[in-house]
Parts: C-alpha cells; structure tokens; sequence
C-alpha cells in the first residue's frame, strides 16, 4: 500500500519559537487587537493544528502578550474547505488568523471550491511539517518510478494518508 506519512516537528520547540517570535517582535508592533483574536482551525479537535493553535493561545496567554483573549475555533468540515471558506468572508478581519497546512494549496484543487490562498496575507511560518512517501519492498525507489508507475497503472493506486483532505489528493 502506498501511505503518506506527515512527522510532527517537536511541540515544545515550537511552542517556545512561538513565545520567542511573539516576545522579540513585541516592541515593533503598533496595533493591538480591540476585540478577541480568533484562530481559526482546518481540521477537527486533537489533531496537529489543533494542538499548535491551544499551544499559542497558552503561551500567549501565559505571558501576557496581547491584552485581548485568544480563542480557537475549529473548522474542520468538508475537509477545512469550510475554514477556508470562512476566512475568505472575513477579508479585512485582522482579528482572525488561520492555522493552515498544505490543504491551504490542494484543497481549492480538488474540492473545486472558489478559494485561493493568495487572497489570504502570510504572517509568520511557525512550524515545519515533512511528509514521507513510504512504499512496499517491491514498490517502486523513487518518486519518479512512483510517478511513471501511477501513471502507468490500470487501477487506481490503493493508498492512505492521515486527513481526509490529503486522501482526496491523487
């Protein structure tokens, strides 16, 4: 069977690059949020990105960087096409950031949903995932043997990936 794996950076690291990007840019900020600042999630509870946003929101929280509250809001439906979607009818609301992984890019492709990720502004890349092509023994070596033998093959390739949203990708 052909799996994507995603491997998860360390949690603490992050959480304290978090703190230490929010604490060494803090002097250069002018504005400050008037009302709760909303992360917004693309995918369902306990997963990775759920993890990262409640280990900002703690830390941010936890040493009292911005005055107001942090809340996390979870919107993992229809594979974060409905979080995707929701950012882009809140254009113009600084008050709300999404965590965002490469369903940001895959998704709006295969959903056919009427979203780009260019309409959305970047602010601060705050963990790096790597993703994994693992294969049988007798599977193909490389990804350009996979390639040629997807292309090649009569059926579909039976595979598996962690999200909903990255099995809707080959």
């Amino acid at each position: 069977m052909h799996t994507f794996v995603r491997s998860r950076a360390g949690l603490g690291c992050i959480v304290a690059a978090a703190v230490t990007t929010a604490l060494s840019s803090a002097p250069a900020i002018a504005w400050e949020p008037t009302k709760p600042v909303e992360i917004v999630v693309a995918a369902g509870a306990g997963g990775a990105s759920d993890q990262m946003a409640r280990m900002m929101q703690a830390a941010i929280q936890k040493n009292n960087l911005m005055k107001q509250p942090m809340v996390v809001s979870l919107k993992g439906g229809a594979s974060g096409a409905e979080a995707l979607m929701y950012m882009k009818s809140s254009d113009g609301d600084a008050n709300k950031v999404l965590i965002a992984y490469s369903l940001i890019y895959m998704l709006p492709l295969s959903a056919k949903i009427p979203f780009n990720w260019r309409e959305l502004t970047p602010v601060s890349v705050v963990a790096m995932d790597q993703f994994v092509l693992w294969d049988n023994a007798e599977g193909p070596k490389t990804v350009k043997e996979f390639v040629a033998a997807a292309k090649a093959a009569s059926s579909p390739l039976r595979w598996a990936a962690p999200a909903p949203s990255a099995r809707t990708m080959c």
